[in-house]
């Protein structure tokens, strides 16, 4: 005999449909979709069944599904990979009459950290959650338990990988606390650097500082994607000057960004105003973009990158002031689409056709100059280089293209973000971030190499941002600002953001 409270494995009998009315009754509810059954797995209870079922479904609902609302089938595990996609599986029981309790224990596996929620249906709802758990690790195991009691007929148990309800990761990050997120609690993250240009003339211990930190840190930190957004030097020469300066500094930034390429780490990078010619006002020269971009196309042409994995591809098969990545994390697909300054009408509308060919992947737009410090998106107009300030770059490439959820830029000395931008039309939100230091002093110098790490927990849809200086070793970025413009919350923080292009998601029974 069985000692009291030990667990057995549920019967794998398979059992007819429990929820049809009686024999020759009208349907007093619509005809449900068909499903079919396999034995259950993954579910054990302290008294034995005499009958269980278990169907695998998908919902695009963040509510669990009532029985047969949606198409199910026999499949022993149940996956999703788009961003509105929630798989679950649905176990039908039936226990000895006279069973008034019963004490479940489900185990298994989701993908990353996502958490498991397991109900109990009750009427016509499922109510709360009775049990909800994360893995230790990626992809680990999952153990569910609940008691429940007033057993009378049928028991309908659910498990469900939807929305994370575990709120560890957003609670711990949500105070400004002087330290990066837990690696343990998110599941990838991507560093935002910008405005080199002082560090690459005046201190370039600080710029090297900057990302072998990054390649020391990325196993750690989980560190898997680095975003420059340009004024990658500060000394550009107008026409017809020497450009012995410039190519000082470029050969600094071309050796510190080279030290996350010897550490096997992908990268993008663009050109900003100061990495390319200028005319006496200032402004790039209208009409002749590749002339312009000549000497930042040596040392970051597409010859550089075209190589590497991530690599998507330029503009043109010379001109690297455009171009984008693609890219895989937490099975989760990634796209970043690189605009540099202030970028002619051709690669406006090259890069609208990038977008409408990968709908299917998450998009950060890194641009130069995009948001200035109050938020807003200018209009400028340059000749034929006019049509793509920070407002045309909203209107062509982020409100039309729903896969895009955040913009990255620099340019403008300072740290902003937006997240309440409306979108005709439509309740979806894109983060928007300027986070540009250049300016910042240490000890009267500019050189302060203060940059971010976005720390993702796919299933939470939230984003730790934690700015920090390898080269001080602090986090007090505030401190640094001439200006005295900020808090500690306005450099660390958490943002939602919504992967509309897929976010994986599973529930693997056993």
């Amino acid at each position: 005999m069985r000692a009291p409270g030990s667990w057995l494995p549920v019967s794998l009998l398979a059992v007819a449909a429990l929820l049809s009315g009686p024999a020759g009754a009208a349907p007093s509810v619509p005809a449900p979709v068909t499903s079919v059954g396999i034995p259950a797995t993954g579910l054990t209870t302290d008294v034995p069944a005499t009958s269980a079922t278990m169907y695998a479904g998908v919902t695009d609902s963040a509510d669990p599904p009532l029985p047969r609302d949606v198409a199910e089938s026999g499949a022993p595990v149940s996956v999703g990979d788009k961003f509105d996609e929630y798989p679950y599986v649905r176990y039908e029981l039936e226990f000895p009459a006279g069973t008034e309790a019963v004490t479940l224990r489900w185990q298994g596996r989701s993908v990353n950290l996502d958490d498991l929620a397991l109900h109990v249906r009750t009427g016509r709802s499922w109510g709360e959650p009775r049990a909800v758990a994360r893995p230790a690790a990626p992809g680990g195991p999952i153990v569910l338990e609940a008691r429940i009691t007033g057993v009378a007929g049928p028991v309908e148990i659910l498990v469900i990988d939807g929305p994370r309800r575990d709120r560890g990761f957003r609670d711990a990050n949500a105070v400004p606390d002087q330290a990066f997120a837990d690696p343990a609690d998110y599941d990838f993250a991507i560093q935002h650097l910008t405005d080199t240009q002082y560090l690459a003339r005046d201190d370039t211990a600080a710029f090297r500082a900057m990302t072998t930190w990054t390649a020391q840190q990325a196993p750690d930190r989980k560190i898997a994607y680095t975003v420059h957004t340009g004024d990658l030097i500060q000394s550009w020469i107008r026409p017809g000057a020497p450009d012995a300066r410039a190519r000082a500094e470029f050969e600094v930034a071309s050796e510190a960004m080279g030290i996350l390429e010897a550490a096997g780490m992908p990268y993008g990078v663009l050109p900003g105003n100061h990495d390319n010619l200028w005319n006496v006002a200032g402004r790039l020269v209208p009409g002749e973009h590749e002339r312009n971009h000549a000497l930042y196309n040596a040392y970051f042409g597409p010859q550089r990158f075209r190589d590497r994995p991530q690599w998507g591809d330029s503009v043109t098969d010379t001109d690297n002031s455009a171009h984008y990545d693609l890219f895989e994390i937490a099975g989760a697909r990634f796209l970043v689409l690189y605009i540099g300054y202030n970028p002619a009408e051709h690669v406006m509308r090259w890069a609208e056709q990038v977008l409408a060919a990968h709908p299917d992947r998450n998009t950060i737009v890194a641009a130069h100059y995009y948001l200035d410090e109050d938020g807003r998106l200018r209009m400028s107009g340059f000749g034929d280089i006019g049509g793509s300030s920070g407002q045309q770059i909203w209107n062509r490439l982020v409100v039309p293209h729903e896969s895009v959820f955040m913009v990255l830029s620099g340019h403008v000395d300072g740290q902003t973000t937006v997240t309440d931008r409306p979108i005709p039309d439509s309740d979806r939100r894109v983060v928007e971030m300027l986070a540009d230091y250049q300016y910042f002093l240490v000890d009267g110098r500019r050189a302060t190499a203060f940059q971010r790490l976005l720390q993702f927990d796919l299933d939470d849809g939230t984003v730790a941002v934690t700015t920090h200086s390898p080269a001080l070793d602090s986090f007090r970025v505030e401190d640094h600002d001439p200006r005295r413009r900020y808090t500690p919350e306005d450099g660390d923080f958490v943002v939602d953001v919504q992967l509309r292009a897929g976010v994986p998601r599973a529930v693997l029974p056993g």
